[in-house]
């Protein structure tokens, strides 16, 4: 699951001053770019830019303490309370933030302003936008901290800076990258062993069903895996539009045709490194069912749990595999498969999906086919032979391109993909033809 442009006249540049990281932490990360602020006049009120950064960074500082010690008084100290829209938010983010097992929350004012924000009158003559960087990381959970660039519009009342918006004039959030939902609503944070779970005012009367199936299905994926993981996740379940419209990388265009996903949480900007990989649970998971959300909860949670042991490998092989996951500890009897793959079945000869058609159209048919070709290495050849393929498809890092996955399979199993992908037809029809 971003903004930014051009400025009037820009400050001169000095370090700014001090992080101040606690010990605390959070956030999420997934696209990236920007929308703009500006700023004001220079020294309206005889503030110089070294100053006016020295005096944000306190206000801000303040704010991280006012997290630490739960002091809503003290985090609204120097927000203009003749704001009530942003009081009310500033006040809805505080109660999100101090839900959170922050384990490192800080803010650093940079050098940089942001660029081209339309000044409002209400804000006053001397006026700042500074870019921050905001550091979060949630304990347990994210393995390095989250550093995103946030801002604010700070005012200069008689030498004092006063936060007197978080957005840009047009009402635009100050911040590069997508958000988290605590950024953006108001939150309810629910736990089960190894999940953090977080509803907004739609979801969190089922939240004790989301969490008590992601948590049975941690134990479950952690009993089928040959290998350790961390074992928590972070989960969201939200059915916000503002929240779910920061999802832009999502498999096949749309959110609509999902029932839940996993997605990358990237330390900073550049992606170079992942904080975590969390899930997303749609609410039609949930009215789906127990059995349902039980299988597909487990499904996104070895995608969490393998994490990069699948990179490279062709897609069907990661979704194959999750899917076989999914359903392994549902009753053989109570295992559903599209109809549409059983017609689909009687005829394809296709050879496996390919990689880069994977979620279109026939996106149906892909997962059910990938999924009973893993089913049947499974139940021919045994699980370790499965996790072999994966290894192999891996292939140290490098991994194998649809071309060369041949070259893989007759290594492994002995045949090649049509014959897998014939195989793996042949076990949809005996089993539910």
């Amino acid at each position: 699951m971003a903004w930014g442009t051009d400025s009037p006249r820009r400050l001169a540049s000095l370090l700014a001053a001090l992080v101040l990281l606690l010990g605390l932490v959070a956030c999420g990360g997934h696209d990236d770019s920007t929308e703009g602020s500006a700023l004001g006049t220079d020294q309206a009120s005889g503030v110089t830019a070294a100053q006016a950064r020295t005096r944000e960074q306190r206000v801000l500082n303040q704010r991280v303490q006012a997290v630490r010690n739960r002091d809503l008084d003290l985090f609204l100290r120097r927000v203009d309370h003749t704001d009530r829209a942003l009081i009310a938010r500033q006040t809805r983010y505080f109660r999100n933030l101090v839900q959170l097992p922050l384990s490192a929350f800080g803010y650093r004012v940079l050098d940089e302003q942001w660029q081209e924000v339309r000044l409002r009158p209400r804000w006053g003559k001397d006026v700042q936008v500074p870019q921050v960087q905001l550091t979060t990381q949630l304990e347990g959970y994210d393995a390095v901290p989250v550093v995103r660039t946030v801002g604010f519009v700070f005012a200069f009342r008689k030498g004092r800076a006063v936060i007197v918006s978080d957005r840009t004039g047009a009402g635009k959030p100050l911040f590069v990258g997508a958000p988290a939902p605590w950024d953006l609503t108001a939150i309810t944070v629910r736990t089960a062993p190894g999940v953090l779970g977080v509803f907004d005012a739609s979801t969190r009367a089922y939240a004790g069903q989301v969490t008590s199936a992601v948590s049975n299905g941690i134990a479950q994926i952690d009993r089928a895996l040959p290998f350790s993981w961390s074992g928590k996740v972070v989960v969201y379940s939200v059915q916000n539009p503002g929240v779910l419209a920061t999802f832009t990388d999502v498999p096949g265009g749309s959110l609509d045709h999902l029932g839940a996903l996993t997605f990358p949480t990237y330390a900073g900007k550049d992606r170079s490194q992942v904080a975590s990989t969390r899930m997303l649970v749609l609410p039609s998971s949930v009215k789906a069912g127990a059995v349902f959300l039980g299988r597909i909860t487990r499904h996104e949670l070895s995608h969490v749990a393998i994490g990069v042991r699948d990179d490279g490998s062709p897609v069907w092989v990661s979704e194959g595999i999750a899917e076989y996951l999914g359903a392994r500890d549902v009753p053989q009897r109570a295992r559903i498969i599209p109809t549409s793959a059983l017609s689909r079945a009687a005829t394809e000869d296709n050879g496996m999906p390919v990689s880069s058609t994977f979620n279109n159209t026939d996106q149906e048919w892909h997962y059910a086919l990938s999924w009973m070709a893993c089913d049947y290495i499974a139940e021919t050849n045994g699980e370790s032979r499965l996790w072999e393929l994966v290894e192999a498809m891996h292939n140290g890092g490098a991994g194998t391109t649809d071309a060369q996955q041949d070259r893989v399979l007759q290594q492994v199993l002995g045949y090649d993909g049509h014959e897998l992908a014939r195989r793996a037809a042949a076990r949809i029809r005996n089993l539910y033809g």
